[in-house]
């Protein structure tokens, strides 16, 4: 006598074949690919859930993991048509909150299409709030609605998101942090692309170990203070940021020429400078100021990449601090819902805002008279 409970398990290569056969039958558009699964089916910061019966392999939930943070976002979910209305998906949903839970993290986000009245139905029933509306988000141009679940209850309450800017080179992380934060104290100030590279020549390093230079802390700060914002630049170095990592003598020397030059600009401002070893009592302290806060952090734990990028703190708490990451870059998978508001532990974030030789910190704190 079969057993005819459905169950749920962690999937493996064998079931490949079975997935492709259910994303065919449950969706016409924004298929998954062969190549996608093969490499969701590897050990990576990403999980996929089946549900089976008797065998039979009837739905599957994908989840996403973005890597150094408490973020986790359920990226797919089916259930086979002919088995719908049964109450496998909100079956398969539970399971991926709890393993969302047992990750530690602190959101479980999504994204769904806005006439899909029988997912929204189930999502508001299990707690998801309305985050915003995407235009144009899937294939066919049908827009999306993008939802959140709070799923530790001292995190921060599901609120609008912050502005966000994807940055859209390489090297102006600092910009586009700064594009947010002015946004967000000027709602009518307008972000733009060609404002994107007027900051970046207005606070550029020039030169960095390789390929354009960043910006500078001082830099970006005098870009700042010349939109009329009050701003407070905290850096734990009296030195030239940057310049341990370059061995090219005419970069070092233009480095430091152009340091020099801000120092002397910012002289002239009533831009506040403290220069102060920043531990990690400091830092919260600063950033419970509750206003918007730039800093720079090292990108290793979030992609093993050892460099410098600038992100737009947009919150913290007494667990977390959150942050709008600009550098969205294409990575596989994931979305500008992964950059957003994206919880970091404080001991994480502490190790991640610091970079070089130097270990250099640099926090901009900005306000205005307009909110």
């Amino acid at each position: 006598m079969s057993d005819n409970r459905p169950t749920i398990r962690a999937a493996i290569p064998k079931d490949l074949d079975a997935l492709l056969r259910l994303e065919q039958v449950c969706f016409t558009e924004d298929r998954l690919s062969r190549r996608s699964f093969v490499n969701l089916l590897k050990p990576g910061p990403h999980s996929c859930l089946v549900l089976e019966q008797d065998g039979e392999l009837l739905g599957y939930v994908l989840m996403l993991y973005r890597t150094g943070t408490q973020l986790a976002r359920l990226y797919s979910i089916a259930v086979h048509p002919q088995q719908q209305g049964k109450g496998l998906a909100k079956m398969l949903l539970e399971s991926a909150e709890n393993e969302a839970e047992e990750r530690q993290c602190v959101y479980l986000r999504l994204e769904v299409k806005v006439t899909n009245q029988a997912a929204l139905k189930l999502y508001e029933q299990r707690g998801y709030k309305h985050l915003n509306r995407i235009p144009q988000y899937y294939e066919d141009g049908e827009d999306a609605f993008r939802m959140e679940k709070r799923l530790v209850a001292k995190a921060l309450k599901t609120m609008p998101p912050k502005p966000y800017y994807e940055q859209t080179t390489d090297f102006t992380c600092g910009p586009s942090s700064l594009m947010m934060a002015l946004k967000t104290l000027k709602p009518d100030y307008e972000m733009s692309r060609a404002e994107e590279l007027q900051i970046w020549r207005e606070a550029t390093t020039i030169f960095m170990t390789s390929g354009h230079g960043g910006c500078s802390p001082h830099g970006l700060a005098l870009s700042a203070w010349r939109r009329g914002l009050k701003v407070h630049l905290y850096t734990n170095i009296e030195g030239v940021p940057f310049v341990d990592g370059v061995r090219d003598e005419h970069k070092k020397a233009v480095i430091e020429l152009v340091h020099n030059d801000f120092i002397r600009q910012i002289s002239e401002t009533d831009i506040d400078l403290t220069v102060k070893q920043l531990e990690a009592h400091d830092l919260m302290d600063i950033l419970g100021q509750g206003l918007p806060v730039l800093a720079l952090i090292s990108t290793w734990r979030l992609n093993r990449n050892k460099a410098p990028h600038w992100v737009y703190v947009t919150a913290a708490d007494e667990g977390f601090v959150y942050i709008n990451d600009p550098d969205h870059n294409d990575q596989p998978h994931l979305s500008q819902t992964d950059f957003q508001q994206i919880p970091i532990t404080r001991k994480m974030f502490m190790e991640m805002a610091r970079f070089g030789q130097q270990k250099l910190r640099a926090i901009l704190v900005l306000s205005s008279d307009e909110v």
